[in-house]
């Protein structure tokens, strides 16, 4: 009888409540509309560009690239880099002022004629790219864990996000420009051949200008062709250029960003299943668990060295820490290279003097006076190219050493996908269903995937940039560098190679359930 009353008399409040594991409450009224999912998008979005913005100030910290310029511009600079933007970078001697006088910069400046240096780069840090890839899909993805949405839904999330990027990364590229302090060993032998003497040649004049003789520049012929400096705050030993990144390819690149990243995300998540549509929907359990394993090795290999380089540069300093700033910024291009080499794409690293433009005569007088400065006589600039094949490391060829590394990757990224996916969704994309029809459809799929992974890396992990010295309307020398591989070779030897190891590791995996079965 005292349990009744208990029970009548309960204190508000306290009656029963739905079980927390049960049916979900359902959202008031346009909680989850448009807008809402938008704006969701647009802060996955903004939290990404965040992080690639502070990966890439702690990179330029650990290489005291603050000591060459503003930290800020070019963490700007940098951050817009990683989405494609390239970036330019040029300055020009003005003929008024007062140090320039007594150089070249004050004889012929003026009207395009006082010399000016110039330069481009084109490199993505990938480092800083696939961090903020990680952090998009994990922030555009968060809330959608907790349910399943609609296509309209995913769509308006991603526009969302795609809008924020594009603003943001403008932005970002816009505020990428300012000045950078070169040192002057990094420009010295620029030219080649009749290059190289014109440069002394202006050197000579130069200290002809200054003493009434010729050759006190010859020693240090940027010295003299600068008259004491490169831009406002040069000094002869540090020339001061000006950089700015190209919004445009900024922009471009936010976009395709963005979409590829959501759209691997869309495809490779195991928590959060996004419908695509129905076709879509349909190719996904055969073709996921392949691009699963491949795209999470390969981000596995590049987030723990990172993190551990990092963490031991920022306590260590010194080489230590210059090291890991680089490695923040470009391992993930090392690893593409390494990787895509290892299926027997040609890589070539070269550098190459860039020669005068012909038919200037005030370029060859610069050349015959060359001569003058000290008896020193023009030397050409080797033009260097380098297979990255023909390397060795440890006394063992670099491609067998990458063969066999990306060999066994791809043999065990192969094992995992064949494990995970269902025997029924395995089947070939021809009418073949014999014995090996399910090994044969795990190699086709997990060839094709290979090919699309590592051609997409060759393809980013490619590098070009230039540098120049002109003058008298024609460039008197320079350097051009670049790092290039062939994305066709590496789409073909992808698809050979991740064929072979997708029916291998189908064949693995099959031997490994019977074995487990007994």
């Amino acid at each position: 009888m005292s349990a009744v009353p208990s029970r009548l008399h309960s204190t508000p409040g306290s009656g029963p409540r739905s079980d927390p594991h049960g049916p979900a409450v359902s959202a008031p009224p346009g909680a989850n509309g448009p807008w809402r999912n938008a704006l969701e998008g647009a802060a996955a979005a903004l939290c990404a560009v965040a992080a690639m913005t502070a990966v890439t100030a702690l990179a330029l910290t650990l290489l005291d690239a603050g000591s060459a310029g503003s930290l800020w511009s070019l963490t700007m600079a940098v951050t817009a880099m990683a989405v494609g933007g390239s970036v330019s970078a040029g300055s020009q001697v003005p003929g008024d002022t007062g140090p320039m006088g007594s150089g070249m910069a004050g004889l012929f400046g003026g009207g395009g004629m006082g010399p000016s240096m110039s330069g481009a780069a084109d490199v993505a840090p990938l480092g800083v790219t696939l961090v903020g890839a990680v952090v998009l899909w994990l922030a555009f993805s968060w809330r959608l864990r907790q349910r399943r949405p609609a296509s309209g839904e995913l769509a308006v999330r991603a526009a969302g996000a795609g809008t924020a990027a594009l603003l943001a990364l403008v932005i970002v590229a816009g505020l990428g420009q300012g000045t950078v302090t070169m040192p002057m060993s990094a420009m010295r032998g620029l030219g080649g051949g009749q290059d190289a003497g014109g440069l002394r040649g202006l050197g000579g004049l130069e200290g002809f200008g200054r003493s009434g003789g010729v050759g006190g520049g010859a020693g240090d012929p940027l010295g003299g062709l600068f008259g004491g400096g490169v831009g406002s705050g040069g000094t002869a030993d540090q020339p001061v250029m000006t950089y700015e990144v190209h919004v445009g390819s900024a922009a471009w690149g936010a976009v395709l960003w963005v979409t590829v990243a959501l759209a691997v995300g869309c495809l490779i998540s195991r928590r959060v299943r996004l419908p695509l549509g129905g076709a879509l929907d349909r190719l996904r359990p055969g073709w996921a668990p392949s691009l699963s394993a491949v795209v999470r090795t390969v981000l596995v290999l590049v987030a723990v060295p990172l993190v551990l380089l990092a963490f031991v540069g920022a306590v260590a300093g010194g080489r230590a820490g210059t090291a890991a700033g680089a490695a923040l910024l470009l391992a993930p291009n090392a690893l593409a290279v390494f990787l895509t080499l290892g299926v027997g794409a040609p890589w070539t690293a070269g550098a190459h003097p860039v020669q005068s433009e012909g038919g200037n005569p005030l370029a060859g007088l610069m050349g015959a006076l060359g001569g003058m400065g000290g008896g020193q006589q023009p030397t050409a600039q080797p033009d260097r190219t380098e297979h990255l094949r023909s390397l060795s490391a440890g006394g063992w060829p670099l491609w067998l050493v990458a063969l066999t590394v990306t060999g066994l990757l791809l043999l065990g990224c192969a094992w995992a996908a064949a494990r995970a996916k269902d025997p029924a969704r395995a089947l070939p994309l021809h009418p073949y269903r014999g014995p090996l029809a399910r090994h044969i459809g795990m190699a086709e799929r997990f060839g094709v995937v290979t090919a699309v992974v590592l051609g997409t890396a060759a393809w980013t992990a490619g590098a070009s940039g230039h540098f120049g010295i002109s003058m008298f309307g024609s460039e008197m020398g320079g350097t051009r560098a670049e790092l290039s591989g062939s994305v066709l070779w590496t789409v073909v030897f992808g698809l050979l190679v991740g064929g072979l190891a997708g029916f291998a590791g189908s064949l693995l995996s099959r031997g490994c359930g019977e074995r487990g079965a007994r």
